[in-house]
């Protein structure tokens, strides 16, 4: 249970730019000694002296090595950390992030004085989302022609000949035979009687990821319309951690291909700062994409159940063993949320 703010004197809360806050307070000498026995036991733990064994030097001997100074700083740090959460929760402040401390006052038999800057999650003043999603254009109607699925039926014969699909830029000359397109071929594919059978699922999965395609065009659409009209600022933090995941993710794919990283920088004369810079426009695109849905989450009270959680955390499990569980449950929330946001916007 964290301690209340009563122990904090003076606290201010101050807005600065950039969706940032700073904290200033201080923690009566009374309230702040409280920390040093704790803080005595963490330093002396690793103090090593001649005719005691590690961690049972005496007091005494112990803070006359540690000192003074470095004592006072743990102890600070300890109260902070402490001390924290309360003044977030009683001035109701949706941090991001590790603030940063910076002490401006320690000495003992002292206040503790103290600056907190933070990272918070802006305020972001919707439009009327649903009268922007009802004025989106519809999901335009698609259709596949026989055109379409010959395209496709040829590139299985390819993919059975050559094991890849010859593109243009394939400048290999294939001298395997394409295999004849008949009933056999067909079956071949699966459980299919005949070769019109493979022709009909071929149509229906074109058309289902051409209906897909134009569905996601629609969202996409209706999210920029929001997005236009919601004016708030990315906070750093959240801008550093997209770039971040596009870095990891191409690091992941060249890693995949048997290629050090910093082989591949170094091959493409690039620096993971430049790819970051590279990377900003985008980053905050899919951040301000993000930070709307949860808006709009927030404003519908959407809750997404620990069952729908655990279920779709399980099958992420399967695609990717061995990834961290709790994160895994985060991404799992996140895409759950988005789904029914995204849903909910597309059938106004």
């Amino acid at each position: 249970m964290t301690k209340k703010t009563t122990a904090i004197n003076n606290l201010e809360v101050k807005e600065l730019e950039g969706a940032t806050l700073e904290i200033k307070g201080e923690i009566s000498w009374e309230n702040f000694a409280v920390y040093e026995k704790k803080a005595l036991e963490r330093l002396s733990a690793h103090i090593e002296i001649d005719g005691f064994r590690k961690g049972n030097v005496p007091e005494a001997l112990a803070k006359k090595q540690i000192g003074d100074e470095l004592l006072l700083s743990d102890m600070a740090e300890m109260a902070i950390q402490e001390l924290y959460p309360s003044i977030l929760e009683e001035k109701k402040i949706d941090a991001i992030g590790h603030p940063a401390l910076s002490i401006t006052k320690l000495a003992r038999d002292n206040a503790l004085g103290f600056t907190l800057t933070t990272a918070v999650l802006p305020e972001i003043k919707l439009p009327d989302y649903k009268k922007l999603a009802k004025t989106s254009p519809a999901v335009a109607e698609v259709s596949v022609t026989e055109e379409e699925v010959d395209k496709v039926v040829e590139d299985l014969r390819q993919m059975r000949a050559y094991g890849h699909v010859h593109g243009a830029e394939d400048k290999h000359e294939h001298k395997e035979e394409l295999p004849e397109v008949n009933d056999e071929f067909a079956k071949s594919f699966g459980p299919f009687k005949d070769l019109s059978e493979l022709r009909a699922k071929i149509k229906e999965n074109v058309l289902r990821e051409k209906d897909q395609g134009e569905t996601d065009k629609r969202r996409i659409t209706i999210m920029d319309s929001i997005i236009a009209e919601a004016k708030f600022d990315v906070p750093e933090i959240i801008l550093k951690s997209e770039q971040d995941k596009m870095i990891a993710q191409i690091e992941a794919d060249v890693t995949r291909s048997g290629m050090e990283f910093d082989a591949y920088l170094k091959q493409v004369n690039k620096t993971r700062e430049s790819i970051a810079e590279e990377f900003k426009g985008e980053a905050e695109r899919r951040a301000r994409f993000q930070m709307v849905i949860n808006a709009i989450a927030k404003d519908m009270e959407l809750t997404i159940s620990d069952e729908e959680v655990e279920e779709e955390a399980k099958k992420l499990m399967t695609q990717y063993p061995g990834a961290d569980l709790a994160r895994t449950k985060a991404y799992a929330d996140m895409i759950l949320v988005n789904e029914r946001i995204l849903s909910m916007l597309e059938s106004q």
